[in-house]
């Protein structure tokens, strides 16, 4: 089976993390949302996303869409459609079978199956680390052949759930706390002395936890990221960096992003109440129906040392944030500045930087990966 996840109608209610990949490739728990579809079925996995982001439409048997978390019960719905059925549910096109695309106009006309049973979709950003902790454990299927659970003898361990450990990792006294949730390290992983890991935590291939770090449960750690200070219910999308102290909680980073030291933001109002963050389909605040929403950050974003960012805020692709107090709490991408002001960011400048800080990793800037900035710089100029 070839299985097609579609971004969907409300795929703007992700970005800005999105503007730089389809909705199949954000990370939660230890997969992205592509793996874990392809774990779950043993099936190869394409997506349909928007023209700038993929040359063409692929061929699929069965689509399904992006942001829904597979589960025993969609699985076999999916799994049950024939040719002219679409599945249904609370009037949101889920999964179909027999048409080309999402576009297809014989797509009206197919067979309506209303799925109802229980369904986590990820519709917002923060829709991704308030389900993480929960993917995390599911997660630790996928990890037991290849993962061993031995750790060298100067780290503690405690808790009822395991430490899976893959090659090649280094860990030496660091404390594992997994009385709440596993702890997955992945290949090549390196914890420093001093850190202190509690579960249900994710740390990816090659990403490097920092002496005395303090990392809570709930968070997923992308890959080749260098990480320190306190860390709680975050994810990093990976190649990303906040490598000295600071506080950040209840947040989503991109890639190739570098938090400078003592950034720190908040995810948590001073009333206590509910948390509002900016959403790019309806160009407003809305409620996110939480009460703990730290920062959304798009991709080859960075932020200078002393950084203070306020509840929710929204950064984009591309940006330069510094100087002191509290930015306004959307930040366009391609925005340079802070608390006194925003200017442009020059896509010449962010390129430029791009390819000094993917080559300190032993990337290259591809011509393909050039066109999706410039298209992004180009696309968001009025909201600057």
């Amino acid at each position: 089976m070839r299985i097609c996840l579609f971004d969907g109608p409300n795929r703007t209610d992700l970005l800005p993390l999105v503007y730089t990949r389809p909705v199949s490739q954000l990370l939660i728990g230890g997969l992205t949302l592509s793996s874990r579809w392809e774990r779950f079925l043993n099936a190869s996995v394409v997506s349909e996303t928007e023209t700038y982001l993929q040359s063409k439409t692929p061929s699929f048997d069965v689509a399904v869409l992006a942001g829904c978390l597979p589960s025993p019960a969609l699985i076999e719905a999916v799994q049950q459609l024939k040719d002219g059925q679409k599945l249904l549910y609370n009037d949101t096109l889920i999964a179909f079978k027999g048409a080309s695309s999402t576009m297809a106009k014989e797509l009206e006309s197919f067979e309506e199956i209303t799925f109802s049973k229980p369904l986590t979709i990820i519709r917002y950003p923060w829709d991704l680390f308030s389900h993480n902790a929960q993917a995390i454990c599911e997660d630790v299927s996928f990890f037991n052949d290849s993962h061993t659970n031995s750790l060298h003898d100067s780290n503690r361990q405690f808790g009822k759930h395991p430490v899976l450990v893959g090659s090649n990792v280094t860990a030496y006294a660091a404390v594992f706390n997994t009385t709440e949730g596993p702890v997955i390290l992945d290949d090549g992983a390196t914890i420093m002395e001093g850190a202190l890991l509690r579960g249900p935590l994710y740390v990816g291939k090659n990403t490097v936890i920092k002496m005395g770090a303090k990392v809570y449960g709930g968070s997923s750690l992308g890959e080749n990221s260098k990480l320190g200070g306190e860390l709680n219910n975050v994810i990093f999308l990976g190649n990303s960096n906040k490598g000295h102290d600071g506080f950040l909680g209840n947040a989503v980073v991109g890639e190739w992003c570098n938090l400078g030291a003592a950034t720190d933001a908040s995810n948590l109002k001073n009333d206590y109440g509910e948390v509002r963050a900016w959403n790019y389909t309806q160009q407003k605040f809305i409620q996110t129906g939480l009460q703990f929403c730290g920062p959304i950050i798009g991709d080859h974003t960075k932020t200078a040392i002393h950084t203070a960012l306020n509840t929710a805020t929204v950064i984009g692709v591309g940006c330069n944030v510094f100087s002191t107090g509290f930015p306004r709490t959307f930040i366009p991408s391609f925005s340079r500045g802070g608390a006194q002001g925003l200017s442009e960011n020059r896509l010449a400048k962010v390129l430029e930087t791009t390819r000094v800080v993917m080559a300190r990793r032993g990337k290259e800037l591809s011509a393909s990966a050039k066109q999706v900035l410039t298209h992004v710089f180009e696309s968001t100029v009025n909201f600057r």
